[in-house]
């Protein structure tokens, strides 16, 4: 059964959805060194390990995004959105699983 919105954040969720989808979009047409270079510039984070990459990606793709109380984490299938009991995942493409695993070779075509 779907739930009905709550409060202002839950209304916002559409436009934060969309803002995270753009953002995605643009940092997978970026090549794999530039990516990497984005999201260290965007996060201000290293990219030492792979939990500091999954934070680091998180960061960057909600740079200037105002996410209305909602979180985000990476899950195996993308990046969740979370408030309360409510969740979304929206997918991301290989190139940033790519970045996330550590590969900064050219994404499979």
């Amino acid at each position: 059964m779907a739930t009905v919105p709550r409060d202002l954040s839950d209304l916002y969720l559409a436009p934060v959805v969309l803002a995270l989808d753009e953002r995605i979009r643009e940092y997978s047409a970026l090549d794999p060194v530039e990516l990497a270079k984005r999201v260290e510039l965007e996060s201000d984070r290293l990219d030492w390990s792979r939990d500091e990459r999954e934070t680091a990606i998180l960061m960057a793709l909600s740079h200037l995004i105002d996410l209305h109380g909602w979180a985000l984490d990476w899950v195996e299938r993308g990046v969740q959105l979370s408030r309360g009991s409510n969740s979304v995942v929206l997918g991301v493409p290989q190139r940033l699983r790519d970045y996330v695993d550590g590969d900064r070779r050219p994404a499979r075509t």
